[in-house]
């Protein structure tokens, strides 16, 4: 017997010697040599530090989180599209990489920040504070629900602030925009265009227009890709979404408070002023007699409110003492918003002097950044808990979908029944086809339905990530391939293209004729089925114009024999011929000069943050794991 020839072999000189060999490799190089491979999973090490798969994970999750928080339902379309998901995700990999570089830089110039330091800042971390005094075991509580011990949140609160202590003066102070930028871009935003728009109705020329047989046959075979029946799936699906696991989610108010403990930073009220100004504007002809007035008044003390009734050129400053009412940070233009986070309550700024003139500022009362009562916040703070609450169940629900749709591979029925989900039927779904109701239109879903793999296999696709809350499983059961309709049945339809590309051609030649002559002769007699709107106002961002088309009035140069553009407006030829450029009247150039302000601090802080990150990985090794990466971006696709 079998069994007797294998006890025998056991028993003899080779297999003994083959034994002992086997032993001895295990003695040298380890039984977790040959059961388990050693793996590099870290996908990135910057200098001496390995940023994890899981440190990867948790940030992106946070990213999405906050996105879901900011942007509700819009988020969720993002994240409906894997090329989206995977640009996210290497973007907070990179964003990762750049912190711990310049952190890394700036430990090596030797910056360092002291205990009583970084105790003043924990004891003034308004998470760490309950009615508004620092408590210890209150941040004990908020370390350990981290995954931390005080000592590693010391640490990383030492480095971060050794980083910031870097940072922020060089993109603080050097983000602040010229006068002479500032009046550039006001005047580039502020123009307006006054243009003729000419439009040709293509309809009379279609009218005289012929398609033969041979001309459509020939398009026909030239475009073929215009004339295919689209491949088309047959399948049963589950759909697991995070909005019908809300409704599950049960909370008492100590589960809110609870909460509002370890995510106060979430709910905070920023810093805000009550403040009063004297404007003195630059053009005023007895500008210099009211601002050594004021100054002459200030020195003795006289009342910040009366002199604004008095001299201020707000005009709403003499009924209400110049009060601009309560501001936070970036309410203000930044050179007043600095003066005023720099003030005291009940100090008067220095004159400062800008563009639109002098500004005396006064800051009444301060309010100082608190977490709002339970009471005001409750709404906001039950979504919160309600949505973080739902995003556990739905990646224990996302974990049991992959598992169990695994293990059951020619039904979905297990899945459902367990998830208690229903089991839905696709009964036709067209390739490509953007109007079949969602999901079934959403990339993702296109992409597994008409997946090779999925619809010859017969068995449960992996599980499809249609967003960062939403996943699916489907199990293909029927499949036609794309194919090539055929003359007959498409002919008419080639025949009316033909039409429409002749008419196109024609409507063009035609404009383009009409303007050569009106560059030539303002009087030219305008050319049949075209009509004009004479002295149209365009003005960026309000005009009712098909976008490229809209991009092309605004670069017509203003001189010369080409003062115009021709291009496809809502369906017909359109010409716009450039007859004068002048400035909006729709705002005034100090509120667009605000407005701008804000932006073009905001765009230089960004590029100033980006250098120093740029020289921060110059001055370190960084290395890429590929492996690791491709590998992590495929599990995080399945389990979602």
């Amino acid at each position: 017997m079998l069994s007797d020839k294998l006890r025998e072999g056991a028993q003899g000189k080779i297999f003994k010697i083959l034994f002992w060999i086997i032993i001895l490799s295990f003695i040298f190089a380890g039984v977790g040599g040959y059961l388990i491979p050693r793996l590099n999973t870290d996908p990135v090490k910057v200098g001496s530090y390995s940023i994890s798969a899981n440190e990867w994970n948790e940030q992106y999750n946070r990213q999405t989180q906050q996105m879901h928080r900011m942007y509700g339902a819009e988020a969720s379309r993002l994240l409906e599209n894997q090329q989206y998901v995977n640009a996210l995700r290497s973007q907070v990999l990179e964003s990762m990489i750049n912190n711990v570089a310049l952190s890394s830089a700036v430990y090596h110039t030797d910056v360092r920040i002291g205990d009583e330091q970084v105790r003043d800042v924990i004891r003034r971390t308004p998470a760490f504070q309950r009615d508004g005094k620092f408590d210890n075991e209150l941040y004990l509580a908020s370390v350990r629900n981290m995954g931390m011990n005080p000592e590693y949140f010391g640490e990383q609160l030492r480095l971060s602030l050794m980083t910031d202590f870097v940072r922020n003066p060089v993109v603080n102070t050097a983000a602040l925009p010229l006068p002479y930028e500032l009046n550039a871009m006001t005047d580039l935003f502020m123009q307006q265009r006054v243009i003729d728009l000419y439009t040709l109705n293509p309809e009379h020329i279609k009218a005289g227009l012929s398609a033969p047989d041979a001309e459509v046959q020939a398009y026909y075979d030239a475009h073929h890709d215009d004339f295919m029946a689209p491949a088309q799936v047959k399948f049963t699906y589950l759909l697991l979404d995070i909005n019908d696991l809300k409704k599950q989610v049960t909370y008492t108010d100590e589960d809110l408070t609870n909460y509002l403990n370890l995510n106060a930073d979430d709910f905070m009220q920023p810093e805000t002023r009550e403040v009063r100004q004297i404007l003195i504007k630059a053009d005023a002809a007895d500008a210099q007699e009211r601002i050594a007035a004021i100054d002459e008044a200030l020195a003795q003390g006289q009342d910040f409110a009366q002199l604004a009734a008095q001299y201020s050129d707000d005009p709403s400053a003499h009924d209400n003492g110049g009060s601009l009412g309560t501001v936070a940070r970036g309410n203000l233009a930044s050179n007043l918003d600095a003066a005023v986070f720099a003030l005291q309550v009940g100090q008067v700024s220095d004159k400062i002097v800008d563009n639109f003139g002098t500004h005396y500022l006064k800051v009444d009362k301060i309010h100082p950044a608190a977490v709002p009562e339970f009471a005001q916040i409750k709404d906001a703070l039950t979504t919160a808990y309600v949505n973080d609450k739902a995003r556990e169940l739905y990646q224990n629900a996302l974990n049991t979908m992959s598992d169990l749709s695994f293990e059951n591979p020619d039904s979905l029925d297990v899945t459902a029944e367990n998830l208690k989900l229903e089991v839905k039927e696709c009964g036709g779904l067209n390739q490509g086809d953007s109007t079949a109701p969602w999901p079934l239109n959403t990339p993702a879903l296109q992409d597994a339905a008409f997946n090779e793999e999925n619809y010859t296999s017969g068995i449960n696709s992996p599980v499809i990530t249609i967003s960062d809350s939403v996943a699916m499983v489907i199990n293909i059961h029927d499949y036609h391939e794309a194919q090539l309709r055929t003359f007959a049945e498409v002919k008419a339809e080639a025949a009316a293209q033909v039409i429409n590309a002749k008419a196109e051609q024609q409507s063009r030649a035609v404009l383009e004729d009409f303007a050569a002559k009106l560059m030539r002769d303002p009087d030219t007699a305008l050319p049949a089925d075209v009509t004009v709107v004479q002295n149209l106002k365009v003005e960026r961002g309000v005009n009712d114009f098909e976008r490229d088309f809209g991009l092309a009035i605004y670069a017509i140069p203003q001189d010369g024999d080409a003062r115009y553009c021709i291009g496809p407006n809502k369906g017909q030829e359109a010409l716009a011929v450039l007859k004068s450029v002048g400035r909006s009247d729709e705002m005034q150039p100090s509120e667009y000069e605000a407005l701008l302000r804000s932006q073009m601090v905001q765009y230089y802080q960004d590029k100033l943050q980006n250098a120093l990150y740029a020289g921060a990985r110059e001055l370190t090794d960084i290395e890429y794991n590929e492996e690791a990466i491709n590998m992590i971006n495929q599990q995080n696709r399945s389990e979602e």
